[in-house]
């Protein structure tokens, strides 16, 4: 009984965790689509597509680097990708992606925009060369009730991949609260019924 009771709190921690935290805003964030649905790229300086490999998870995921300014002027400079996200206004939201480095050149950066409010700013040194795989970003952002996500990068002359975007509602303090007192019945009750399945025999 004490066992079924745990696995019963577990399975519940993990479904009302993931329903306090909210479905995910993004329009297809894991470009699974094998497209840029959802999307706005704007391939100013090279092509932006998607790919099989490398992918964070799933089957797909997208070149968004384009050339810097300062090394190809005439091409316009770095490329970018665009989601205007329908929000909740006052909302806070945690934003995840996943972001790949390959070939890197004596200019690589990538920057992420919030409203056009810079969130997220990388840039690695000319001494940096070769590949670095996939890492996860987060940063949180307020909602609006509409709001513009865009990502910025140049790599010259590698690579920058960019895979399973995701924008998820934070919980408020209270929620949480709420949560863990719920979870505290839950084991009390569990305590009591157990207690009471006890039998005890004299010798």
């Amino acid at each position: 009984m004490r066992l079924l009771t745990i696995l019963a709190a577990g399975a519940l921690t993990f479904v009302a965790t993931n329903a306090i935290a909210g479905p995910n805003l993004i329009v297809n964030g894991g470009f699974e689509t094998g497209d840029f649905t959802g999307w706005t790229p704007n391939a100013v300086s090279f092509p932006m597509y998607p790919v099989t490999s490398p992918v964070e998870e799933g089957n797909y995921a997208v070149q968004i680097a384009g050339y810097s300014i300062e090394n190809f002027p005439a091409l316009g400079g770095p490329d970018t990708l665009t989601q205007v996200v329908t929000d909740a206004p006052s909302q806070s939201y945690e934003l995840s992606f996943w972001i790949y480095q390959q070939n890197m050149g004596p200019i690589t950066f990538f920057d992420v925009t919030w409203d056009g409010s810079t969130v997220v700013s990388m840039s690695y040194p000319a001494s940096d060369s070769g590949d670095i795989p996939y890492v996860n970003f987060t940063v949180n952002v307020l909602g609006t009730g509409s709001d513009t996500l865009q990502f910025i990068s140049a790599n010259d002359p590698g690579y920058t991949y960019l895979d399973n975007v995701s924008l998820t509602a934070v919980p408020e303090p209270s929620t949480w609260a709420m949560m863990i007192l719920g979870f505290a019945g839950l084991g009390f009750a569990g305590y009591r019924k157990t207690k009471r399945g006890v039998v005890f025999s004299a010798a």
